[in-house]
């Protein structure tokens, strides 16, 4: 096995140290660093990178050895390039890198490299009131891109009625035979460009209750509620909104106003996610299917990356994570 460097703050002196830290298998990759910052160390604590990928931390204003030399002694798959700090690199190690690339060796800017692992933007708040800024702001800006979404929202919709109501239907009556209320569910969200709407899902819970978000055996959900929520049965009236304009089959979770004016305050790049519609289902949900509040960041990160990487194909791989949800009954 083959020993490399751990130190995720500092480089060795030599390539001798760097081979008595730690241990790596050969499933691992093992990627150069160049200098770090706050992307780069937030990506270093993420159970994702950690479990595929070992870094190798090169200081290019202190370190005495060479890219080449780290590139000659270890198996490197990638070299990564933090820049949102130090931008400037001498001749020696930008040719070493351009070499690399020669070699087949990728490169990637750590921004980048935290999208590729982790099919999310990271997001990095500095201070209270300070964000580390990159291209975030000019996501979505595109909207013509977004302009055939519509179509198949529309289409599909219109093709999956004759399954759907049936569906809405048999909600309706096992809500109808277990709780006392109201079958349907009406509700006041978000949606694009932060313009409230209403929301319809059968009901699942309990008529009074405190409309705080869900948590694990919750006791507001009424008889039936468990299993409407498993195969998103209670999530079909929403076909209405999307017929109505309001919503799209794929997108971020509508949120209420109440909990979006709290997320608000707690990132200022949330409202981004109301840059498009709303969706039954999006890519923060199919991974974190059993999100909380502690998982907002999270969740946001998934929103905009999806906004930011928006394809017909992207959805199609959405709807397919959704009806291995479904049919396996699966939460997490």
């Amino acid at each position: 096995m083959k020993r490399v460097e751990k130190s995720l703050t500092k480089p060795f002196g030599t390539i001798k140290e760097s081979k008595q830290v730690f241990k790596i298998t050969g499933s691992v990759k093992v990627c150069l660093f160049i200098n770090v910052s706050d992307i780069s160390l937030k990506l270093f604590s993420d159970r994702k990178f950690r479990k595929k990928y070992k870094a190798i931390v090169y200081d290019s204003r202190q370190s005495k050895i060479t890219v080449t030399e780290y590139l000659e002694k270890f198996n490197i798959k990638c070299i990564v390039l933090e820049t949102s700090n130090i931008t400037h690199l001498h001749k020696n190690i930008a040719n070493e890198i351009v070499a690399a690339r020669n070699k087949g060796i990728a490169v990637y800017d750590a921004h980048e490299f935290y999208e590729y692992v982790n099919k999310r933007i990271p997001l990095i708040r500095l201070k209270t009131n300070e964000y580390l800024v990159d291209d975030i702001f000019t996501i979505g800006q595109k909207q013509e891109k977004f302009n055939l979404k519509r179509f198949i929202d529309i289409l599909v919709s219109v093709l999956l009625l004759p399954i759907v109501i049936p569906l809405i239907i048999l909600g309706f009556i096992l809500v109808k035979l277990t709780s006392h209320g109201s079958v349907l569910f009406s509700q006041e969200r978000v949606g694009k460009n932060s313009k409230n709407f209403t929301i319809y899902k059968i009901r699942t819970m309990v008529s009074k209750h405190s409309g705080d978000f869900t948590t694990k055996n919750d006791l507001r959900i009424n008889g039936v509620g468990k299993f409407l929520r498993l195969t998103k049965i209670d999530e079909l009236p929403q076909l209405w909104n999307i017929l109505k304009g309001d919503m799209s089959l794929i997108g971020p979770r509508p949120e209420r106003p109440h909990f979006v004016k709290i997320s608000n305050e707690e990132n200022a790049m949330f409202d981004l996610r109301h840059l498009i519609k709303p969706g039954v289902t999006g890519w923060a949900q199919v991974n974190l299917p059993t999100a909380t509040p502690k998982d907002n960041l999270e969740k946001l990160e998934y929103d905009l990356f999806y906004i930011k990487n928006y394809s017909v194909f992207f959805d199609v791989i959405i709807v397919f994570k959704t009806l291995k949800i479904v049919f396996t009954l699966n939460s997490n």
